[in-house]
Formats: C-alpha cells, structure tokens, sequence
C-alpha cells in the first residue's frame, strides 16, 4: 500500500488521501515536472491482477483522456503497474466537493440546481460528441470547483457508443438508483440513458434524496414500474418539466441531445437568477420604507423608480447606459459638484458611507448626484439582505459616469421557500427513477 511522500515513476509526489472507492483511492499529490497540483487515483493493488478491473481503469484513462471540456476532469497521465506499485491515473485537482458531500446538507434552491444540469448536459455532451456514454451520471460522480463549476469524473465505465461490453459476462454495471429503464432491462447503453440519469441527479438536489429507496431488486422495478414521486409544490413548473422530459421513460421521449438540455437548463438558471435579484430589490424597499417621513414621500417616489430600472438591468431589458437616460431629472447642480480645470463636473461618492444602507437609498443618493447607476447582487452573510456590501469606484467621480453598487443577497442567492416540501405538481407525466447513492464523495470514486 502506498503512503504519503511515495513518488510514482518518479515524477508525481504523493501527500494525503482524499477518497477511496470501491477499487480505488484517491489521492492529492504534486507533478514535481510541471510543478502542479494533481489528483493521483490508483487501483488497490490485490485488484491490479484482475484482467477485468484493470480493462476497466485503463478505459477511463484512455475515454476520459480523449476529452477536453470545461465540465469535465482532465485525465493526464496513465501508469501501468510496476511492482509494487499499482496501475494509476494523474487528473485534474477539482479542489472541492463532490455534488453527493453537499447534499448531505440538504436540497439545493432551484437556480443551483438548474445551472448544474446545464453544465453537466455541456459536459456530456462533449462526451456523447466524441462517441462516448459516460454509463454512470450520479452526485459521487460531479465535482464542483470553488468556482460552482461541475466536473464530470470517473469515466471508469464509460463505453464508446459502438463497442462490445467491457465485462466479460455482458453484465449491466453502473449505480441501480440511476440506471434508465432500459439498462436494467438489458439494452445498450446510449447518450439518452446519460440524460435519464441527470435527470435523477436533479430530482436528488431539490429534494435532497433520491426518488426511490430498497434493495437493487426493487429499485430496479421502480425504475420500470413506478412513477416519479412528486416534486415540492415550490419547484417552478418548467423545472419540474425538463426533470420529466429527462426521466422519461422511453428514451426516445427524452430530450434530442445533452447539447439541448444544457441550452434549455442554462436559460432557466438565468430567469431564476433574475427573480430572485427583483424579489431581494423588493424586499429592500419594502425594508426602507417604514423609516421614510411625509417629508421624504418624493424621495421615496425617486427611489422607486430607481429600484425599477435596477431590476430591468438585471433583468437584461435595458442597459447601464439606457438607465441614465431615464433617471429623474435633476432639478439644479448638486452643492458638492465642483467645476475641473477642463470645465467638466465632479462629485464625491463616499463608497464607506453607503455601505450598510439600503440599496434603494444608495440608488437615490448617487442619482442625485447626477451618476448613472448599475447594480449587482452577491451572496453574503455580512450585511442583511437588500443592503449596500460596496460601491465602485468611489472618490471624485465626473457627473454622468457610471458607478456600480454591490447589494446583498442571503447566503447562497436563495430563500427559505427555495426547499420547503409541499404537494406535487400534479402532472400526469411522472416516470420511474432509481435509488442508491454513488457515494464517491470527494475526487473520483473507485
């Protein structure tokens, strides 16, 4: 057995282990020739002597080689075995979960979840274009980078789309809780059975568990047999039915191409996005408003309309730009303007005096003095909701330029609501899905 400070083929160092599987360990390591950070995943050496298990982990270095894709993980290098070390592959470092260690907290909110299909489709979809069915989509399986960006992994038992079975016996392998009905009844694996399964994996992140529970005998009747079990009623209905689309139960009813799905999930994530940008604009003014005096009605009234052409940005119907030609008019000069050597106006903007106040306030406050506004919105837990987290630039700023304010969104970008339970949709169009966790739950399952 290998341990830390260990150096395979005299190259890659060997630090801590990060994941183990069922054939497999996972470890963080360092290509001391390119000086990169490096997952290093070995076989255990008792099965480095089984024919079958190595065919397998040789085909995941040679598919997943073949490919280069943003939502896929990098496999650079293949070693075979060398007494006593075992065979291994050198990938990519993803250095975060997996998708299976954060649903361990719980469902995601439905935005989330939707930008993970669409980048999980994106990613198959570079497989399925390269003649490649990744044959095990689960949470284990998914890896998101700090960045939120998944990482496909473990293309242990990928196949090309025209090859013979890996195994020997012509066995059905894969996760049972996410096979597609028709790999449990024997048939070839397809790019449709990879949507079948991404299909389940998004049923997991809103509900945070898998649609059936049971021994691999019953699920795998569930997968034929049963429908889906309700989505929370909170889940919009056009979420809930790209999920359907994906889990249906004749693949020819599914979505044409991952490529479709990726495009369809990623102009979901956007709208989510933005509902959740207006509700959290909302709920700032409605947070302003109690403090607002009589005197204070006309600002008030402002600063309405500034929140509803912050929203329209976000919203992508019109621009930073098109928001300063609808600003208030102003009525005279600012006191703090002051006339430049060119003739040009300025004014101050005291980013650290916004900070903490409603976004709503701020909008006034820098339309008054004669700035063009544009507002962000950003998770975070320092600053209640709707409120100011900074503004750029600040200092001496020329009237008329664009100046951006960061709000505050709740930690995550979500709501409460996002994953409460409650009924179904009540659609007649729910099919059967799987159970079982893949429980690679950091880089790369064995």
């Amino acid at each position: 057995m290998l341990t830390s400070c260990d150096i395979l083929s005299g190259r890659y160092e060997l630090h801590e282990r990060i994941g183990t599987g069922g054939s497999s360990e996972v470890w963080r390591g360092t290509d001391m020739v390119l000086a990169r950070p490096v997952a290093i995943k070995q076989l255990y050496p008792g099965l480095a002597q089984d024919a079958e298990t190595l065919s397998r982990f040789r085909a995941e270095g040679r598919h997943a080689g073949r490919l280069c894709h943003e939502n896929i993980a990098r496999v650079y290098d293949y070693g075979e075995p060398d007494a006593p070390d075992p065979p291994f592959l050198v990938m990519e470092l993803v250095a975060g979960p997996s998708l299976a260690s954060l649903l361990r907290a719980g469902p995601l909110d439905h935005a989330r979840t939707a930008r993970i299909i669409a980048q999980t489709a994106a990613g198959l979809d570079a497989a399925h274009r390269a003649g490649l069915i990744h044959r095990d989509i689960k949470p284990g399986n998914l890896l998101i980078s700090p960045g939120a960006v998944v990482k496909i992994t473990d293309f242990g038992i990928s196949a090309a789309a025209d090859s013979a079975p890996i195994t020997a016996t012509n066995l059905v392998i894969g996760t049972p809780g996410y096979l597609a009905p028709e790999r449990v009844t024997g048939a070839r694996a397809t790019p449709a059975s990879d949507l079948y399964a991404l299909g389940i994996v998004a049923y997991e992140c809103l509900t945070g568990s898998p649609p059936f529970a049971g021994n691999v005998i019953e699920v795998a009747l569930a997968q034929c047999e049963q429908p889906l079990p309700p989505l929370p009623a909170s889940v919009p209905p056009e979420l809930a039915d790209l999920i359907d689309d994906l889990t249906a139960k004749d693949p020819g009813d599914r979505p044409g191409s991952a490529a479709e799905v990726s495009s369809q999930a990623s102009q979901l994530a956007d709208r989510l996005d933005a509902a959740l940008s207006i509700q959290a604009s909302q709920a700032s003014l409605a947070a302003a408003a109690p403090s607002w005096s009589p005197a204070r009605r006309r600002l008030g009234r402002c600063a309405t309309f500034a929140v509803a052409a912050a929203v329209m940005v976000i919203a992508g119907l019109v621009t930073s730009s098109e928001i300063g030609s609808l600003a208030p008019p102003r009525t005279m000069a600012e006191p703090s303007s002051q006339p430049t050597m060119a003739g040009m106006s300025v004014v101050e903007v005291s980013g650290r005096a916004l900070i903490g106040q409603p976004v709503t306030v701020a909008i006034h406050q820098l339309h008054q003095q004669g700035l063009t506004v544009h507002v962000e919105w950003k998770a975070s837990g320092a600053q209640a909701p709707g409120s100011v987290l900074s503004v750029r630039p600040a200092g001496r700023r020329p009237v008329g330029s664009l100046v951006t304010v960061i709000g505050a969104l709740r930690p995550g970008g979500s709501h409460a609501s996002d994953t409460t339970s409650g009924a179904g949709h009540g659609k007649g169009k729910r099919h059967g899905h799987g159970d079982g966790h893949g429980d690679g739950d950091e880089q790369g399952d064995g």
